[in-house]
């Protein structure tokens, strides 16, 4: 997350595709607090959405399956 204004930068400056990769810590913290009840299952959603706001082309995640079950539905 804290790269976002890096995929902004990119993205303005270069016309290439621009990838975002959601590291395992990252993964790990928010499944840990939605383990946890700290914070919602919406989070997994709004960090990806933050990434694609940013001006990411594509993001590799491991929600990838997770979140691609929840939008078939």
């Amino acid at each position: 997350m804290p790269y976002l204004d890096i995929i902004k930068s990119i993205k303005e400056n270069f016309k290439i595709p621009v990838f975002a990769y959601q590291v395992s810590g990252e993964y790990s913290l928010i499944k840990n607090g939605i383990n946890n009840k700290i914070i919602s299952e919406e989070s997994i959603e709004e960090s990806l959405v933050s990434f694609k706001r940013a001006g990411a082309t594509a993001i590799v995640t491991y929600f990838a399956l997770e979140i691609a079950k929840k939008l078939k539905n």
